[in-house]
């Protein structure tokens, strides 16, 4: 809508009569001469009969006009538009439908109140769903104990199969490896060997507690053999604050002692070591040690069965971390096995059938009661405590307000001035003003009686929830604008098609004025129609002008008119008529 104002019409007031001037006695020279040329011309008339003289007291009678009425051009801002009309809608919203017959226990809401998603809403009540659902708990139950001892049952076989396969704990070297030969029955606890690691020897030799602060794990220790005559670096692995007791009183302690074998030590050699105190003193034992493997562990069986497999087992034979040296008899062992896993796979199909009774069951009871899908308002609302409801007819509505969506159409015409982004005003009934956003708008138009629209929809932001749904809502979208342009009402432009000319032309009458310039773009009144020629007020001149922007009777000028021009706008008859523009 155009934001103008428009001036009360001017009524002209007559100014003093001016001094004459030798322009003004030529006038009236001129119309002695127009006075004597009416009365020749009267006197024509009065000849030819009283119907002439009829229609000239008639020509007088019409040219017996008021004082004319002039509108001022003036500087204001104007706008062109167009509207339109929309209905509010949330733009989201979800409707409960009743899955379930029964009779409403409980109900939490209320129309008109805010809800949460996750919310409770309603419950039906349903002993029969409730029991169902108990039963199915308690089937599943049963199913998953049952699974479980059989899964258990399975591991036992499984670790008894595993057992009949004797393995070396760690690499070393075998000694005490027993006899054995294919087919041999052996029992729980038959030793098969023992394995020795012998890349490492320890050396447990006890010193004097005088010595005590001076001895610390990590401590390197320098090892003496007599048998080979040689001498080697140790390290101390362990301190033991034990109290061994000499037969001379004396009171000592153990150290361990760890040296790499290179491979000419064994069990038993005599050795000894010693340490250098902070000060470098030589620290000794109190007697020679002997060597021992740093790990002997022995192998033997777990279960009974015969020798089904054997390796190559000899006295000082090399051998690897979980190297295979004896396998039992399992066929006994994997008939089990197999006839198990068969009781648990039926027992795991069991299981899966009860969990999905439970989930049926579940989601069955569910049907009974609702919680809110989504935050927002209840809009509606068929439910009550105590009634009796039939499954498939809608309990609530809740629509999220906090956003709304207007749909609007455009025609072809205005489409151009709406784009996706485009914030647009709105307003309600009651006075509201709303800002609403171009979410989309159809590049494709849709034919309605011959109107090509496109539909497009707009997102107005709700946060107070003040706009509801179905609340009808004006737009207004204004295509151009001009500020600081000159304006004058429509109505004082009157539009003629020059000869030769395609388009009409604008003009208006301008009343001459004594401090002003008349306007440039003047129209010789002979070249003016008739029509319009009659109509010029006397002290006029017609001006050419060219319009812009056309909105409630208001017309913007973009050429013709200055500033505080006046211009025609209609002249009373004393008839209380006005002759204007027809």
């Amino acid at each position: 809508m155009a934001d103008v104002q428009t001036p009360a019409a001017e009524q002209v007031s007559t100014a003093p009569a001016p001094k004459r001037t030798n322009e003004q006695k030529k006038k009236n020279k001129a119309l002695i001469k127009r006075t004597v040329s009416i009365v020749v011309v009267l006197a024509i008339l009065a000849a030819l009969g009283g119907a002439v003289w009829y229609f000239v007291f008639n020509e007088r009678e019409e040219t017996n006009l008021g004082e004319p009425i002039f509108d001022t051009a003036y500087i204001g801002s104007i706008n062109s538009s167009f509207r339109g009309y929309g209905s509010a809608n949330a733009k989201s919203s979800a409707s409960i439908v009743l899955t379930q017959s029964g009779v409403v226990d409980e109900v939490y809401v209320a129309q008109g109140q805010m809800v949460y998603e996750g919310d409770p809403l309603y419950v039906i009540s349903s002993e029969a769903a409730q029991q169902a659902l108990a039963a199915a708990r308690e089937a599943y139950q049963v199913q998953q104990d049952n699974i479980s001892k059989l899964q258990e049952e399975l591991n036992k076989l499984y670790k008894s199969r595993g057992d009949l396969t004797i393995l070396t704990p760690h690499a070393g070297k075998l000694t005490d490896v027993a006899d054995l030969k294919v087919g041999d029955p052996l029992e729980a606890g038959h030793v098969i060997a023992r394995v020795v690691d012998d890349t490492r020897l320890k050396l447990s030799l006890y010193f004097s507690y005088a010595y005590e602060e001076d001895i610390f794990a990590g401590q390197t220790a320098t090892v003496s053999v007599p048998t080979l005559m040689t001498q080697l670096t140790g390290t101390v692995e362990k301190i033991n604050k034990v109290r061994m007791v000499t037969p001379e009183g004396g009171v000592n302690f153990e150290v361990v002692i760890v040296v790499d074998n290179p491979g000419t030590m064994t069990e038993g050699m005599a050795a000894t070591a010693s340490m250098a105190s902070e000060s470098g003193l030589s620290i000794l034992p109190y007697e020679d040690g002997k060597f021992v493997y740093y790990q002997t562990t022995t192998v033997a069986t777990k279960a009974a069965g015969p020798v089904e497999t054997l390796a190559d087992l000899m006295n000082y034979a090399d051998v690897t971390a979980g190297q295979t040296l004896v396998v039992q008899g399992t066929s006994s062992v994997d008939e089990l096995i197999r006839a198990k896993q068969e009781q648990v796979d039926a027992a795991r199909k069991s299981l899966e059938d009860a969990q999905k009774k439970v989930e049926d069951e579940e989601k069955n009871l569910e049907n009974f009661s609702a919680v809110s899908p989504i935050t927002g308002m209840v809009v509606a609302m068929s439910l009550a405590e105590g009634m009796e409801v039939q499954g498939g007819s809608t309990a609530i509505t809740i629509a999220d307000n906090s956003v709304m969506t207007v749909n609007i159409q455009v025609d072809d015409r205005n489409r151009q001035y709406i784009n996706v982004g485009d914030e647009i005003p709105l307003d309600d009934y009651y006075g509201n003003s709303y800002i609403g956003v171009v979410d989309s708008i159809a590049v494709i138009g849709e034919n309605q009686n011959g109107v090509t629209v496109y539909p497009a929809v707009l997102r107005v932001d709700n946060p107070m929830g003040t706009l509801m749904g179905g609340y009808g809502l004006n737009y207004n979208v204004v295509t151009t604008q001009s500020e600081n342009c000159v304006l004058i009402p429509g109505g004082d432009i009157r539009y003629y098609t020059p000869e030769g000319a395609e388009e009409p032309q604008g003009v208006v009458f301008v009343k001459l004025q004594e401090d002003r310039e008349p306007p440039a773009e003047t129209i010789p009144v002979e070249e003016l129609p008739e029509e319009l020629a009659k109509m010029m007020p006397k002290g006029c001149v017609a001006v050419a002008v060219e319009t812009g922007i056309t909105d409630e009777g208001v017309a913007e000028i973009k050429s013709g008119l200055t500033e505080g021009d006046m211009v025609w706008n209609s002249t009373p008859k004393e008839d209380g008529n006005y002759s204007s523009w027809g």
